[in-house]
């Protein structure tokens, strides 16, 4: 890994190209992983957004993408995510660490 880039795991809206081409100002290709021991909710942040939390079970895990991108396209990302969420260093499946966004814990999530 070049040491000017940063792995991010993502599991929603920046899997699509399109979202990813408003962000980055280019599509970026992700490789395959998953985040063990998590679990996605849909709709979950603001009544509309996905997030990620723990799995009690240990047994779930969330499908995704892990990126590489640089610190400017973590702030691109940083910025689009807003305080509804934050990062936060994760282990993915591949033994890889990366950044994911996670809810803030101060928004008002729906079940």
């Amino acid at each position: 890994m070049d040491p000017g880039t940063h792995p991010l795991f993502v599991y929603g809206t920046l899997l699509d190209p399109q979202v990813q081409q408003l962000v980055f100002g280019r599509q970026i290709q992700g490789r395959p992983d998953r985040l063990p021991g998590f679990e996605k909710r849909e709709r979950s942040v603001a009544g509309r957004y996905p997030e990620v939390c723990p799995d009690v079970s240990g047994r779930a895990f969330v499908e995704g993408q892990c990126l590489e991108v640089d610190a400017s396209d973590l702030h691109r990302a940083d910025a689009y995510e807003t305080t509804l969420y934050y990062r936060e260093v994760v282990r993915l499946a591949s033994g890889k660490q990366a950044w994911v966004y996670r809810a803030a814990p101060t928004q008002t999530k729906t079940a």
